[in-house]
């Protein structure tokens, strides 16, 4: 291995014990080019060929124009649960939720999602969730008044799961139906609590959600902070 080898990787080697060793934390910014050439005394391409190798092993992220960091550990779904919040815990996140908004509206739109009249009234529970104090997640959720009431969705305050009120009643879900893209945010309050610039796009997801007999118990949309979150699927043949 020649010299110029050995530099970028003893770069590369540096700063990945120091993500391990909690230095450098998710979201913190890396010395510069022109502090780590001084450093280690090499040259512009010796350290963005050390920036180049840790952000394609997923260590960084680098903002063009603005620097490069030390990335956030992605909450990767596997799709093995319907709850959210479990595969998170499975994964071994510190959660919390913040409850955004529990109203009780009527909407036409909602109403044939969830295959309802349109007359009939429906609550709306809106919350971020957060996986080791960081917003991952803004959902919106509708669900028909007759089967959770305004004053049972209380609850979700105290139990900080949408899913375990659900369940309290005998009213979860066992199985859903969800279609994803990619779609801007534009609304400055939802940007405002995922601490995303307005505009910067997210995965968008909707899903209708059923329980045994094949009726629609919830439908829901859903914005996932893009640096947070990856979806797994397992193609059997």
């Amino acid at each position: 291995m020649c010299a110029k080898d050995v530099k970028y990787r003893k770069i590369e080697e540096d700063i990945i014990e120091a993500i391990k060793e909690g230095r450098l934390r998710p979201g913190d910014r890396i010395d510069s080019e022109s502090v780590l050439k001084q450093r280690y005394g090499v040259s512009t391409i010796t350290v963005r060929r050390a920036f180049s190798d840790l952000i394609s092993q997923g260590y960084l992220n680098g903002v063009q124009g603005v620097g490069t960091f030390v990335a956030k550990k992605q909450m990767i779904r596997a799709l093995t649960s319907i709850s959210f919040s479990e595969e998170l815990l499975e994964q071994k996140y510190v959660i919390d939720l913040y409850v955004d908004a529990i109203e009780e509206i009527i909407d036409k739109r909602i109403s044939e999602a969830l295959d309802i009249a349109p007359e009939q009234s429906v609550i709306r529970v809106k919350r971020v969730r957060m996986a080791n104090e960081d917003p991952v997640a803004y959902h919106i959720s509708y669900i028909d008044s007759r089967i959770l009431s305004l004053k049972q969705a209380q609850e979700i305050y105290e139990r900080k799961s949408f899913y375990k009120t659900l369940d309290s009643i005998g009213r979860k879900p066992t199985w859903a139906v969800e279609n994803y893209s990619v779609r801007d945010v534009t609304d400055a309050h939802i940007t405002e609590l995922m601490g995303i610039p307005k505009g910067n796009s997210a995965f968008f997801i909707k899903r209708t959600a059923y329980n045994d007999e094949d009726k629609v118990v919830e439908y829901s949309e859903t914005y996932f902070h893009k640096d947070w979150y990856s979806v797994n699927v397992t193609i059997k043949i």
